[in-house]
């Protein structure tokens, strides 16, 4: 892709192997929208997913770092630490965890530095729940079983 090109509305690049089993379906969600943020919970809460919340990028990676979810869903331009600063935080402490860029930025210069960053995939807002969802489901179901 050349950089005059447009970016896609999503990117997967690869779903990661967890190092040891997921016992929770634990999704850490980070975005600054407040309205945005409470929709995406919702919608992953009724898929059966457990969620928590963090608006900055330096809280995102307190709750990572505490809680230890499998998925974290970030968006890019938040206050105190963006989502770039807390992928690169994030993935050095869990290489198996999926990170999931959520943003507005149709940008090629942000797209390239997702990917640079340690994200696995790339959605443009507005996404469709339902294929976040997928993708996290797809997720949780190539990792290993617990007590395997």
């Amino acid at each position: 892709m050349e950089p005059y090109e447009r970016t896609p509305r999503e990117t997967i690049w690869r779903i990661p192997q967890a190092a040891s089993p997921i016992e929770e379906k634990r999704v850490l969600i980070a975005d600054d929208d407040l309205s945005a943020t409470r929709a995406t919970m919702l919608a992953l809460e009724d898929a059966g997913f457990v969620v928590r919340a963090a608006h900055t990028g330096l809280d995102a990676v307190g709750v990572a770092r505490k809680w230890r979810p499998a998925t974290v869903l970030l968006d890019l331009t938040m206050p105190l630490g963006d989502g770039w600063e807390a992928a690169e935080v994030i993935r050095a402490s869990d290489p198996g965890m999926l990170l999931m860029a959520h943003t507005s930025s149709t940008d090629y210069a942000d797209w390239q530095r997702s990917r640079r960053s340690g994200f696995d995939a790339y959605f443009v807002k507005p996404t469709e729940p339902a294929r976040i969802i997928e993708v996290i489901e797809q997720y949780f179901l190539q990792q290993p079983a617990s007590g395997a």
